[in-house]
Formats: structure tokens, C-alpha cells, sequence
């Protein structure tokens, strides 16, 4: 795992999770960077599983002023070597971004294979990475699929408990505890060591936030009844207690010191080298139906903003959900209307989904609660942008959104709106990057259709607009894009981020799976800097 660059000593700072049985002596992990081996780098016991110890390795090197390090490393001084990369003082970095790396459990098997199986955009990626090495892979929420939780016998009597407040009130039992134990460490397993991830996670450092599928879907978007019940409260401290270990590298003690704030989640922000900074909200945590973070958190997090370095030019935030993205309003009203309407008007979203969920809630409520453009967040997310806005001014400093979930592609942006800038002049200016999924199925296209009749251009205020814009005026195949929908693109996909430190841009490319299963087409985003001075 990337954990942070030190600027001042030049020191770049990662961590290694290592699984070893329990009577095993701790381990230790060697570098090499090329000139020198290091000394063993000791490791610290996280936590236990049954006959399994966590073990966290804090590793660091020494970066070069002016080229990149190979850096090699073996664990215990034998078996396999490992290798990754890291840039020098002043060369520019690359990271990827991806989301969504599992299957809803709609998703059938002919499905999986008409889009060529989990691996199509992996094997890219990596591709990608072999010839031009990434130094940071960002997972940007669902990094694996744990709605299955809910598929076990352990929970249908409390499921028949049809009193809303009888059910919140009643307990977490002894055996729910276990099966949630036994169940979020095998999924791990399963996931994250026999999978293109887990291979990649030896080669290409990560740094995750979470989103809903990693805990179960619609996490923090249920009414209270369900969301602060007894069972939900105590299964999702067992869902995270498995996110820090293998996603975060930490405990819940230790999770402070190793870098993460919120007043109860576990955000971060980190350099990528002296021009970039990178923000990880944690939007899981601390959400209720009203909230998505809470107050005390934004203050965290703009306290923390303020100390960057002045050679800051990007931030980069990274969400589970885009924060600019077509309005669903409509779809809310239907559903929070459901009950008089009738079911049936819906369908055509839901595909393979049932109408209502195994809580008795309408499936979609959750889905169209999680989004930032929900109604309920809309002064949340208006006040947040504001405040990013105010940053943006002060520092000189460019603010781009990244965020995947939707498991479609695109882009859209908050720009001046009374009047339009020059986008180096606009400290409005704030693209927002849309990059998923990189192995779920992608929404039919009759769902692209109705969200693409949403993206229109909105105010956020009398100062502000914001819309997606027509990206994909080809698809993959040379064609137009279906139904002629340029904004939003239903694919699987990555994306990848390179500085030019010459103009002061930050590069990207979304790559979409091509139509024959075989590799990728990129299109291209320049996101251009702030320059000191000239915002209005």
C-alpha cells in the first residue's frame, strides 16, 4: 500500500500486509532499490483470525532527484521477489483509478461471458503498467462484492420480524457475530489473494476509500429503523474491521496514527510528490439517509488542506459516488411514491433487480439515496463544493473529482457561470472524472438513456454551472455511441493520471473495453492548472 510521500526527506512510505499463521515467528521485508539492500524492516501484529495473524510491514525508500527506482523486495529473505516503482524528486507521477472489481449477484454467467469474464480491463491495466509502470493504483470503492452476506439462513428470523422497531431493538446475537467473522475473512481471501487484483496488489501500491459493496449494498442509505438497528450497527463494525486489515493496512487503534482522520470514519490525504495532493473521504462511515459526512470531518479535512505544501497545483478527490452527475429527481419522486403508483413503472430500471429489497424498502431508494445529486444531500454537497471552491481561490490550486459506482464512463465539470473564464483563470473549475466499473456488468442502455435525458446544465449557484459533456462522440468501434449518448458511455473501463510538469496539466485518459473483449480505447481529459494570480 502507498501511504505518503515526506517532501522534506525526500522518503517515499508504504506499508506490506502479510498473512502468516498465527505461531509463526513475525515477519520482516527487505528492499532493494537497485544500489543498496536494506536492512529487514520488522513488522507489527494487527490482529488474528482463528490460526491467521495480520501483520503490517512499514517499508520506505529513498527517492532519487531526478529518475525513477525499480525497487525490489522479499519477504523473510526468500521465496518470490517483488517488485514496484517509485518516481524520483522531479519526475512526474502516474497513478491509475478503477471501481467496481466484482459482480452483482444478478449478474448471470452468460453475461459474465458475453463481456470476456473478470479480466478484460485487468489485463490492460497491468499491460499498461508493464510497459509504463503506475506508482499508485487508487481503488475507488466496491474493491469486492459482500451483498452475499445477507444470502445465509443466519438472518430470516429476523427478517420475518415484521414491526420495524422490533426488529431495529432486537439483538446481535453470539451466532451472527461468528457467521460475520468467518464470512468478510473468507471473502477477503477469496477476493483479494486469487484474483488479477491480488496479483496486482503485489506489483502496483494501492490506495482504497470505500463504497457500499465492500460493507453490503446501499450501506448508510437506509431509513433509521434499519440503518441504526441492532443487527446492521454491529454486522457493518464486523464489515470494517476487515476493511481496515486488508484495504488500509491498520486496527481501529492504530488507524490514527497511521494516518486516517474523521470524527468516526477514516478519510485520508496524501501526496503524490510536491504538485500533487490526493483526498480519500470516507463517505461510508459516517452516512446516514441525511448525512453522507459529518460536519466535524469537513472541518478535518480543511484543516489538513490548508497545511499542504505551497507547490500543491492539483487535488485530487476521489469519491465512491461522481458528484457531478444527471439529476435523478424523478426517479425519487416515483419511488418515494411507490405505494400509490403501483410497481410496475420502474422495471425497466430494475432489470433482474426485485422491485422491493429483502428489508421491504423499494430496491432503487437506497441506490438513488447514495447519490450526491440526491435531494436529500443537495445543501451537503452544494456547501462541500463551496468550500473546495474557497480552497481552489486562495491556493492557486486545481480541484478535480474522480469517482466510479455508476459502472458507465464519462465526464462533466462546475465551472463560472456569470461570466464564463478562462479555464486557467477559473477557480470554479472542477472536472469531474467518472470511471467505472472495471469488471461488473454496465447498465443496459435504456438506463444510459434515461440518465442521459437528465444531463442537462444545472446551477449549483448563481455563480456556478455544472454538466457532463459529450466525450464520446465515437464509441470503441469507430460508431456513434448508442442512441447517440456522447456523455455517458456503458463499458467497462479504467482510467490513468500522468503530471506534465512542464505546463502544469494533469493528463487522463479514461480506457474502455473494446467490442471484441480485447484490450482498450483511450479518451482524453486535460485538466489544466489553476495559475497563481489569475482567478476571479
Amino acid at each position: 500500500m502507498y501511504v505518503d510521500t515526506d517532501l522534506q526527506t525526500a522518503t517515499w512510505h508504504g506499508s506490506v500486509l502479510l498473512l502468516t499463521p498465527r505461531n509463526y515467528p513475525p515477519p520482516v521485508v527487505v528492499l532493494n532499490d537497485g544500489s543498496t539492500s536494506s536492512a529487514p524492516f520488522p513488522s507489527i501484529l494487527l490482529d488474528t483470525y482463528k490460526m491467521t495473524a495480520f501483520y503490517r510491514v512499514d517499508i520506505s525508500v529513498k527517492l532519487d532527484v531526478s529518475r525513477e527506482k525499480r525497487v525490489e523486495y522479499m519477504v523473510n529473505n526468500t521465496g518470490p521477489t517483488y517488485r514496484f516503482f517509485v518516481p524520483g524528486q522531479t519526475t512526474p507521477w502516474r497513478f491509475a483509478f478503477w471501481s467496481c472489481n466484482g459482480w452483482s449477484l444478478s449478474v448471470t454467467d452468460k453475461d459474465k461471458a458475453e463481456l470476456g469474464g473478470d479480466n478484460v480491463v485487468w489485463d490492460d491495466l497491468l499491460q499498461k503498467h508493464a510497459s509504463v509502470p503506475f506508482h499508485v493504483q487508487v481503488c475507488g470503492g466496491d474493491q469486492l462484492y459482500s451483498d452475499k452476506i445477507w444470502q445465509s439462513d443466519i438472518w430470516k428470523p429476523w427478517l420475518k420480524i415484521k414491526d420495524k422497531y422490533v426488529r431495529r431493538d432486537s439483538p446481535f446475537t453470539r451466532e451472527m457475530a461468528a457467521y460475520a467473522d468467518d464470512f468478510y475473512f473468507t471473502h477477503y481471501v477469496k477476493c483479494f489473494f486469487m484474483s488479477k487484483f491480488g496479483d496486482s496488489m503485489t506489483t502496483l501500491p494501492i490506495s482504497t476509500i470505500i463504497d457500499d459493496h465492500d460493507v453490503w449494498d446501499g450501506i448508510g442509505s437506509y431509513p433509521d429503523y434499519l440503518q441504526f438497528s441492532q443487527v446492521f450497527v454491529q454486522l457493518k463494525e464486523y464489515a470494517f474491521k476487515y476493511w481496515r486489515l486488508f484495504q488500509a493496512h491498520t486496527n481501529q487503534q492504530l488507524a490514527r496514527q497511521h494516518g486516517y482522520f474523521g470524527q468516526r470514519g477514516y478519510s485520508w490525504l496524501k501526496q503524490f510528490g510536491p504538485y500533487t495532493a490526493a483526498l480519500g473521504p470516507d463517505t461510508r462511515y459516517e452516512r446516514s439517509i441525511s448525512t453522507i459526512i459529518e460536519p466535524q470531518t469537513y472541518d478535518m479535512t480543511f484543516e489538513r488542506l490548508a497545511r499542504l505544501p505551497a507547490s500543491v497545483r492539483h487535488l485530487v478527490v476521489f469519491l465512491g459516488v461522481p458528484i457531478v452527475y444527471p439529476r435523478l429527481t424523478y426517479i425519487e419522486k416515483a419511488l418515494s411514491g411507490m405505494k400509490s403508483i403501483g410497481l410496475t413503472k420502474l422495471g425497466f430500471i430494475a432489470k433482474q433487480r426485485a422491485i422491493v429489497n429483502i428489508w421491504g424498502e423499494p430496491e432503487l431508494s437506497d441506490d438513488m439515496n447514495d447519490h450526491w445529486t440526491s435531494e436529500v444531500h443537495m445543501e451537503e454537497r452544494k456547501q462541500f463544493v463551496l468550500r473546495l471552491q474557497e480552497y481552489a481561490r486562495r491556493n492557486s490550486v486545481r480541484v478535480t473529482f474522480v469517482a466510479g459506482d455508476v459502472h458507465c464512463c464519462g465526464a462533466g465539470q462546475f465551472s463560472s457561470a456569470n461570466p464564463p473564464l478562462p479555464p486557467e483563470q477559473d477557480h470554479r473549475l472542477m472536472k469531474q472524472i467518472i470511471s467505472s466499473a472495471i469488471m461488473n456488468i454496465p447498465p443496459p442502455n435504456i438506463v444510459i438513456r434515461a440518465v442521459h435525458s437528465s444531463a442537462k446544465t444545472y446551477e449549483l449557484d448563481k455563480f456556478t454551472h455544472e454538466n457532463m459533456y459529450k466525450l464520446f462522440e465515437k464509441d470503441v468501434n469507430g460508431k456513434a455511441p448508442p442512441n447517440n449518448n456522447a456523455k455517458l458511455l456503458a463499458r467497462r473501463n479504467f482510467s490513468s493520471y500522468v503530471e506534465d510538469l512542464g505546463s502544469g496539466k494533469l493528463l487522463v485518459n479514461i480506457h474502455v473495453q473494446n467490442d471484441n473483449n480485447q484490450g482498450t480505447r483511450a479518451y482524453f481529459i486535460e485538466v489544466p492548472p489553476l495559475l497563481a494570480g489569475n482567478s476571479v
